[in-house]
């Protein structure tokens, strides 16, 4: 499912800002699907913590998934902030939908 994005968006803003500065066309998805993720959740670059880990690395796979099906260093920095925060959007809503039919079935009424 594709989301639209603002360009003026606050998280399309925090990807631009967090890649930027560096040559991100010459790294590899995963590292700037981490950093955009990171951006994202106003968090660092670093390992994140526990709890939130098993979250954040799902969307990261996620993120990388679609990068590896596009041409994702034809774009803009701006371009692929807005291609990134949507498929966020889009993977967190999939998710809890998923939690939500799952807790359904587990309550015996799916």
């Amino acid at each position: 499912m594709a989301m639209t994005v603002r360009a003026d968006d606050a998280r399309v803003t925090a990807v631009c800002a967090a890649l930027g500065p560096f040559a991100w066309k010459s790294f590899t998805a995963d590292w700037v699907c981490r950093r955009a993720v990171a951006a994202m959740d106003g968090a660092r670059a670093v390992p994140a913590q526990r709890g939130r880990s098993a979250q954040r690395e799902g969307c990261v796979e996620a993120l990388v998934e679609l990068l590896e099906r596009c041409r994702w260093r034809s774009l803009t920095v701006e371009g692929l902030g807005r291609l990134l925060v949507g498929a966020v959007e889009a993977w967190r809503q999939e998710r809890a939908w998923f939690d939500i039919r799952l807790g359904l079935l587990l309550d015996g009424l799916g």
